[in-house]
């Protein structure tokens, strides 16, 4: 499939890259929609959802790019993609802060779970930059590099989510009243609850949570996994496409798989990312975004398996490793915004928007100096 469309002119992968960048956007839009249905179901917290669930959707179109670049031996494709993905997904967060009015998007949050998150990001990508620059050790054929890069992603996952769960940043006493308070009013109603039980077991009373299971057996939960569905073949045809516009641009490999290629698989991220901001689900959007980037840094083991002729990261080379670090630049910004949390916007932006706006534009032309064709 890959080859014909190659064979195809440019202007019909134009119109495919049009078609599939359509199908990835909607499909993104009906996918956090259905997220925010199962939050209110299940109970499932938007950190997780946002960390894990539609960080693993939305990044389809990344894994399928992965797979294919991979595959016809192009894994430097397939490694800039997915840091040119992390800068760009990073600069999405800007357009979810313009949807908000009255208030910016950092400062909208109620707590530092998305402060932790960024933290763990430049962690990690400070680790791929290293990784990429410093020259990797083959186990069988796979880097030792990506499988380190891979256990501290499943590493960092669980200590963001513990975070989430324990709440060690509830230290002031009137933080710990209102929890009391919480409890009281929880144990009300789990009393409640039980007097209640055979009402509800009578058709009565309705459950107030539904177990996950259950969701992704109904029709709520085919909708979901054929939104995702929808997001994987899209991705697929749009990287393919874009692939193709790219060699034929004329413009260097590695930046048009860094920015090119990057911004076609980053649409589910903007998409998903609007739709959290209008659903008020401002942690989902942070979440979606920064656990989507934890991600794509522990997809090089996914390429680094495929590609059989060595370590991946030793196929790239400075430019890769300059993409790492601008990621972490913009990760940083968000951070200081996080724990700032000044709410005062400018023209419908926060501060820290604005700087990753301008930081954004002003790397694209530094990369741009660095392509090496």
């Amino acid at each position: 499939m890959s080859s014909y469309i190659q064979d195809l002119p440019l202007l019909w992968n134009i119109v495919i890259f049009i078609l599939s960048g359509a199908l990835v956007w909607g499909a993104g839009v009906r996918l956090s929609k259905y997220a925010d249905k199962i939050i209110d179901k299940t109970g499932i917290s938007e950190v997780f959802i946002g960390t894990l669930g539609l960080a693993l959707i939305t990044s389809l179109p990344e894994v399928a790019t992965t797979l294919s670049a991979t595959l016809a031996n192009n894994v430097s494709m397939a490694i800039n993609n997915l840091f040119g993905s992390i800068a760009l997904q990073i600069t999405v967060l800007a357009v979810g802060d313009f949807i908000i009015k009255n208030s910016s998007l950092s400062g909208s949050l109620e707590n530092p779970v998305s402060r932790l998150q960024a933290i763990c990001l430049s962690f990690l990508l400070a680790l791929a930059a290293v990784a990429i620059l410093y020259r990797d050790v083959a186990i069988f054929h796979v880097g030792l590099w990506s499988v380190v890069l891979f256990a501290f992603y499943v590493i960092l996952f669980y200590i963001i989510n513990y975070f989430k769960k324990m709440k060690w940043w509830l230290t002031e006493p009137q933080e710990r009243e209102s929890i009391g308070k919480v409890k009281a009013i929880v144990s009300e109603r789990m009393a409640e609850k039980e007097q209640n039980e055979a009402d509800v077991a009578d058709g009565s009373g309705e459950d107030e949570e539904v177990k996950p299971s259950k969701i992704l057996l109904s029709r709520l939960g085919l909708y979901f996994l054929l939104s995702a569905l929808g997001i994987l073949i899209g991705g697929y045809f749009v990287a393919t496409s874009a692939d193709v516009i790219a060699e034929e641009s004329g413009i260097g490999s590695g930046f048009m798989g860094y920015f090119f290629v990057g911004l076609t698989t980053s649409l589910p991220e903007l998409s998903t990312t609007i739709s959290a901001a209008k659903l008020k689900r401002y942690r989902m959007a942070f979440s979606n975004i920064f656990g989507t980037n934890l991600l794509n840094v522990g997809l090089v083991l996914f390429a680094d398996l495929l590609h059989t002729e060595g370590p991946a990261l030793d196929e790239v080379g400075d430019f890769a490793a300059a993409g790492a670090v601008f990621g972490i630049l913009l990760t940083s910004i968000y951070q200081i915004g996080l724990t700032i949390k000044f709410k005062k916007t400018f023209f419908r932006l926060g501060f820290d928007s604005i700087l990753v706006v301008l930081f954004y534009i002003i790397g694209a032309i530094i990369l741009f100096n660095m392509r090496n064709g």
